[in-house]
């Protein structure tokens, strides 16, 4: 309900609640027709403290309904404010990360072929290596743990939309690491849900 049917419907409101005042006061008075000057004068006197009553209540009612819809329209733009700001910070922090994570995977790795981090992560995943305490392998495992902790640490499912490509993006590698025993399913849960199972190789097929 819009600002102006609250205010047209206080408004009817307070007119009734008058007239019903206005009516009561003339029946228990007891006044008879023709009226006295003096009661005459009491019951205009009477019309005059209903309609200044009424203008008051109508007065205050437009002005707390202003009031509380201002207040409404200021939460509305500080929270529109607040989600565009942590929308700006989340942007920035996995900015950092896809700029950390393809770095290192563009490095030579200690490996004596010199292949690049993601070609020798990816041959070592397959074979079931170890990670064979290589730094590249240990930063990927810190770097992809601190990305999943943040994730985690989002109280909001908008926040988490945000986070979503990048977790699908980098699922597969994330499952790499897990297998070559640099991090545990469970530090890299995030990533993991986006990886699809794959299917033992003893599995029956149909």
């Amino acid at each position: 309900m819009n600002q102006g049917n609250c205010v047209r419907i206080a408004i009817i409101l307070i007119l009734l609640t008058t007239l019903a005042l206005g009516a009561a006061g003339i029946t228990v008075s007891g006044l008879h027709w023709p009226l006295t000057q003096g009661a005459l004068i009491t019951v205009s006197l009477y019309g005059l403290v209903l309609v200044a009553g009424m203008g008051l209540l109508t007065l205050v009612t437009v002005l707390v309904l202003t009031l509380s819809s201002q207040q409404r329209a200021l939460q509305q733009s500080l929270d529109a404010q607040m989600d565009q700001q942590r929308g700006l910070v989340l942007v920035q922090l996995t900015e950092r990360f896809v700029h950390h994570a393809e770095a290192l995977l563009e490095k030579e790795s200690l490996d004596p072929n010199k292949r690049s981090v993601q070609r020798c992560l990816a041959v070592d995943a397959l074979r079931g290596n170890s990670g064979r305490s290589d730094p590249n392998y240990q930063r990927l495992g810190r770097l992809f743990e601190w990305l999943a902790e943040e994730e985690a640490a989002q109280d909001d499912a908008s926040s988490k939309r945000l986070f979503e490509p990048l977790l699908r993006h980098y699922a597969e590698i994330a499952d790499q690491l897990c297998r070559i025993n640099e991090t545990d399913e469970k530090r890299l849960e995030a990533f993991l849900r986006y990886q699809p199972q794959v299917k033992q190789s003893g599995e029956e097929t149909v």
